[in-house]
């Protein structure tokens, strides 16, 4: 390999990562009745590792199964009591709702929402409705897409 061409890949291997990292998506989310955008981002792998070996470990389960499982909660949740309708957590096992909390403490992006970590944990903490565990598998659906992702949007990265 040429020097150019290492550079080259250098250089293309720190756009993807960067741009990985701090990629943003606005999410609009109805909590209570009222709809608010929450920015989410993917995780890290030190932070999405972890979580997705404690769900394997814990639950015999992946992000994809997890996420796949927060929908139909959903999709039942709606259609019994209609549109909106929170979920119902008790379904769930304990470990799952504190494993998709902290996805959530961790993707919601609190600075570029206007709060502090300590206001978006307290704020995880203290959801009712399973909207946190909601939040938790958005923000794991999130980091499975970037993961996978062959282009991101925006800035014309486009494969090389």
């Amino acid at each position: 390999m040429t020097d150019d061409t290492t550079e080259k890949s250098r250089s293309t291997l720190m756009d993807m990562v960067v741009r990985g990292k701090d990629y943003r998506e606005t999410l609009d989310f109805e909590i209570l009745g009222e709809t608010v955008d929450v920015v989410l981002r993917p995780l890290v792998d030190a932070e999405f590792l972890p979580i997705t070996a404690m769900m394997q470990e814990l639950l015999d389960i992946d992000e994809e199964e997890a996420v796949e499982q927060i929908r139909e909660a959903k999709e039942d949740a709606e259609a019994e009591d209609g549109d909106g309708a929170p979920i119902d957590i008790s379904q769930f096992d304990e470990d799952f709702v504190v494993l998709m909390q902290k996805a959530a403490k961790l993707g919601i992006d609190g600075e570029a929402m206007g709060y502090t970590q300590d206001e978006v944990d307290f704020m995880v903490e203290n959801m009712v409705g399973g909207y946190s565990v909601e939040l938790g598998g958005e923000v794991l659906d999130l980091s499975g897409d970037i993961r996978d992702a062959e282009r991101f949007r925006g800035n014309g990265f486009r494969d090389r």
